[in-house]
């Protein structure tokens, strides 16, 4: 809670959220959901599952690392470093200086790690956009299909697709490891409550 506090832009969206759901209220009637069963949302789950799991093989087919055989040598150093380090013969000077080392070799294996974890990031949703706009969408494509074609007004459609294209990208980006245990979970707490 004191995150959202600290952030302005989050503090602003609420506002402007809340200022415009109370100004359209009335061109707004409310959405079906009665067909949103437990049963579906596993099944919109379980496919998304899948399409994440097809665009991270298609990117780690095609996004290579250049800086894999560099990052294998500074593995190898630090496995080095830690042998060389637990001989009791060695001088604390030396030890020292191996040691800081290892920090920095480990620090170049982080640094670049992230920077490839970023740049496979923005590229999976890119292609989360570009399968949003295709029409595989989570909300709008499985979950509201029946009550957008009978009740919604524009607006909502519009707000839904919008809201939709962007949540479905930032899905498919966010890996399929997070579905998967999100799955599980609630595999468990259905199990639980029968």
């Amino acid at each position: 809670m004191k995150a959202l506090y600290k952030n302005p832009i989050a503090l602003i969206l609420i506002a402007v959220t809340v200022g415009a759901f109370i100004f359209l209220k009335d061109q707004l009637p409310a959405l079906d959901l009665s067909q949103l069963t437990p049963t579906n949302i596993i099944a919109v789950l379980g496919y998304i599952t899948v399409v994440m799991l097809i665009v991270e093989q298609f990117i780690e087919i095609f996004v290579n690392d250049p800086d894999e055989k560099n990052k294998m040598q500074r593995k190898q150093r630090i496995a080095d470093i830690c042998k060389e380090v637990e001989n009791e013969t060695l001088e604390q000077a030396t030890k020292d200086k191996l040691l800081s080392e290892k920090i920095e070799l480990e620090g170049q294996n982080i640094t670049r790690g992230l920077k490839r974890k970023q740049r496979i990031l923005i590229i999976n949703f890119g292609i989360g956009l570009l399968l949003a706009f295709s029409g595989f969408r989570i909300l709008s494509g499985f979950l509201f299909e029946t009550s957008l074609n009978s009740g919604a007004s524009e607006t909502q459609l519009t707000l839904v697709q919008s809201i939709d294209i962007i949540l479905t990208a930032g899905i498919i980006a966010g890996g399929s490891d997070r579905v998967h245990r999100l799955i599980k979970r609630i595999k468990a707490n259905f199990e639980e409550d029968e």
